[in-house]
């Protein structure tokens, strides 16, 4: 669409009369004989709420205007489109109104018709005018732009302007909202340069208006420039200014000026107290909290419900739960309002606290106050933490019962529970039952799966999305890559990555370092340097990716030089990045350089180690055949060792075969968990390969024996884009006899040649 706006300044005109102009709307089924109908229909009850509406000789004629406006008013106001048409159709029978009386009654005809969301009944009135005034241009901008049509609510200033019509305060404010709607600075700014010609630049309605078009457009400093020529600030302007420094992540300004602004005597209201919770919240400074909280309580508006749930929601993201219950307990607790609630329990998920979110729930539901979607996705939120399979269903039934029609956040909420909660195929039902899907939708079953080793079947879901046509976000894409890794399909992570850069994800962190880690797991560590190498700025994550491809592909030197590399940019080192090097270390039984790393977590980076890096420290001792100062190491730990320790002393134990502290690892395993196969399996192989083939026998006859079973062992290949997997004995493949005669031949060319196989690990 082509705009031409005539930079001059237009003379006033109060209004013009000209013939109805033909529109570029395309206006079917005209609804003036149905308004006429339902307004025959509807003079009883015109004439009980507003007697004086219809003259006293019974004739269809409006003897007061007034009465009138204040009934269309209640329509916009209540949304009611019926009573409106029914309004208009009294409009319309009338006869004897004054031109005047008559513009000003379709004007708000027509502002209604805009406010209930029917733009086209707007456009018709508009149209039918035989005489405007600013206020019919202004409504039909501010109606355009309400309605979603930005582009004609510009085209309509544009007429306004070429037609000599003086634009007013509230025509430059509805056209400053309607730049903000196209996403158009550079009309913004024509309109600004319009605004400082007429000389109303420094009125400041006009103002508020211009600062907030450029604040919603990211022009902040020029946002700011206009706040500093308003010469009467007012509580709206303020609070403009703080919620556009906030609105652009400029935080620490947005609470300097929240200060200013009361230092300059101006009361905060319930906006601003939003707005600069919400500026604090994001700084996560619970001093400057407890500032804000401060200004509430000495304005007494502590106790308002949207104040009240801001400053939980502030104090929850400060991480000061305890501050956020406080303002909860003074005043929310009866409060049949369920934003307060919804703010607490989303604060308590969101921290981990996540039984404490479900409590908090079941208070809300036993207090009869109506959940609504906020509170099921927290909530569902804190059962998928805790993976309660019964929680998750009593919810799920009490959504179903509520009958409301939620959005599919709720559902994608609900989905993502079951899958966390290990219900992939309850997971799959809420799925395939959802009226309507998006891309957390479909994001969240591919990831369900994938997490739930079930990669292929994630890659089909991810294959029938695209042709349902969703473009993955950086979030399918991480978790595709993801399961190629698993399956080491290089292949299609390869087409995935060719897609990546189609949709231009390729420079998303979050996907480069899903890059480098499929590529190093899928064989390909050169490919997946390539990746590394080409990231601009990479962070912690991507570094960590490339140093743990190294050392999974025994590149030691490659991933302690890389490491290196890390700390001389000022790399922030996190727990994974040293479980990596540890790992490294381990493989290359390299026990000096693991151990100086290993004291390094806390002495140098302040880490906390974690159960994985005690174990890849035995791990790293038991190798090279040092059990017992792994075992050491073991009784040293400042906390209670897991299995996963003590399985890895039990690995060493069954290479280098000490039977003595592989039986002590295996008691201690299944002291802890007593169905755990690897302890016995392990075990058994220990007594196996230092001769005791009885005992390794009477062990796996006990474990049989109490129901434990082995997880069976399985490889696969990818033929033509269809992944095929193999276990011991299978039965189940389509091709399997083909199969076996296949390892049938080669068994005989294996006899034919005298080669002898081990039997180590057979049994």
């Amino acid at each position: 669409m082509t705009f031409s706006v005539k930079l001059v300044v237009p003379q006033p005109a109060h209004s013009f009369q000209f013939s109805t102009p033909s529109s570029n709307f395309k206006i079917k089924n005209s609804t003036l004989t149905r308004s006429l109908t339902i307004a025959q229909k509807s003079d009883g009850a015109f004439q009980r709420k507003f007697p004086n509406l219809i003259e006293s000789d019974g004739t269809q004629q409006l003897s007061h205007k007034q009465p009138f406006i204040h009934l269309v008013r209640d329509c916009a106001d209540k949304r009611f489109l019926e009573k409106l048409k029914a309004a208009h159709g009294l409009v319309l029978k009338s006869e004897y109104l004054e031109e005047t009386d008559l513009l000003v009654l379709l004007n708000h005809v027509a502002h209604t018709y805009s406010k209930c969301s029917d733009f086209i009944a707007a456009r018709r009135v508009f149209d039918k005018m035989s005489q405007r005034n600013i206020f019919s241009w202004t409504v039909m901008i501010a109606g355009a732009t309400e309605n979603g049509f930005f582009h004609d609510g510009f085209k309509f200033f544009c007429d306004m302007v070429n037609l000599g019509i003086l634009p007013d305060k509230f025509a430059y404010s509805s056209i400053l909202q309607t730049c903000i709607g196209l996403d158009c600075v550079e009309l913004g700014k024509i309109v600004h340069a319009q605004i400082v010609t007429c000389g109303v630049a420094s009125h400041t309605f006009v103002g508020i208006s211009l600062l907030n078009m450029y604040a919603k457009l990211g022009m902040i400093d020029d946002s700011f420039k206009v706040f500093s020529t308003i010469k009467e600030h007012n509580q709206v302007s303020w609070n403009a200014m703080i919620s556009g420094f906030t609105s652009n992540g400029l935080h620490n300004e947005a609470f300097d000026l929240f200060l200013k602004m009361k230092d300059d005597g101006i009361r905060p209201n319930v906006s601003t107290i939003i707005s600069v919770s919400k500026a604090v919240g994001n700084l996560g400074d619970v001093n400057k909290g407890k500032t804000v909280h401060c200004y509430a309580s000495e304005f007494d508006m502590h106790s308002n419900v949207h104040v009240g749930t801001a400053l939980i929601d502030m104090y929850s993201k400060c991480g000061s739960l305890s501050d956020a219950r406080s303002v909860f307990d003074l005043s929310f607790t009866s409060c049949g309002v369920n934003t307060p609630w919804n703010a607490m329990i989303s604060g308590y998920s969101q921290c981990g606290f996540s039984k404490e979110a479900l409590e908090l729930f079941l208070r809300m539901y036993k207090n009869d106050v109506q959940p609504d979607l906020y509170t099921y996705c927290s909530v569902f939120n804190a059962i998928a933490a805790l993976k309660c399979m019964l929680f998750v269903k009593e919810v799920h039934g009490i959504v179903l019962k509520s009958g409301s029609g939620f959005k599919t956040s709720v559902w994608n909420a609900i989905a993502d529970s079951y899958a966390k909660c290990g219900l992939l195929e309850d997971a799959r039902k809420v799925f395939d039952r959802m009226e309507e899907r998006d891309i957390v939708s479909w994001t969240t079953l591919v990831i369900a799966y994938s997490q739930c080793s079930e990669c292929e079947e994630a890659l089909v879901i991810f294959s029938k999305m695209r042709e349902a046509g969703f473009t993955p976000n950086h979030f399918t894409f991480s978790t595709v890559l993801d399961a190629c890794a698993s399956l080491c399909l290089l292949e299609y992570g390869q087409q995935v990555h060719g897609l990546i850069c189609k949709v231009g994800l390729d420079t998303d962190k979050c996907t480069e370092s899903a890059l480098i880690d499929m590529y190093a797991k899928c064989g390909s560590i050169s490919e997946a340097k390539m990746v590394f190498e080409s990231i601009t700025n990479p962070d912690t994550v991507s570094w960590t990716a490339i140093i743990s491809g190294c050392a999974q592909h025994g590149l030691v030197e490659d991933a302690l030089q890389l490491f290196r590399r890390m700390e001389q940019l000022g790399m922030m080192v996190n727990t994974v990045t040293l479980l990596c090097i540890l790992f490294a270390c381990s493989h290359k039984g390299m026990v000096e350089e693991g151990l100086y790393y290993f004291k390094q977590m806390e002495e140098c980076y302040g880490l906390v180690p974690e159960m994985e890096h005690y174990a890849c420290v035995v791990d790293l001792l038991g190798r090279v055949g040092h059990l017992h100062d792994a075992m050491e190491f073991i009784e040293k730990m400042p906390v209670e060792p897991n299995e996963m320790v003590w399985q890895a002393l039990l690995g060493a134990c069954r290479v280098h075969g000490n039977v003595e502290l592989g039986e002590i690892a295996a008691q201690k395993i299944l002291s802890i968990n007593p169905e755990y196969s690897a302890a016995y399996v392990l075990l058994s192989d220990t007594y196996i390969r230092t001769g005791s083939y009885d005992n390794g026998l009477s062990l796996r006859h006990m474990m049989k024996d109490q129901g434990v079973k082995k997880e069976a062992g399985y490889s696969w290949i990818c033929v033509e884009g269809r992944v095929h997997k193999f276990y011991a004995g299978d039965q189940i493949h389509l091709q399997k006899d083909h199969i076996y005669a296949n390892v049938e031949e080669l068994s005989e060319k294996i006899k034919s040649i005298d080669c002898t196989p081990d039997l180590m690990h057979v049994l």
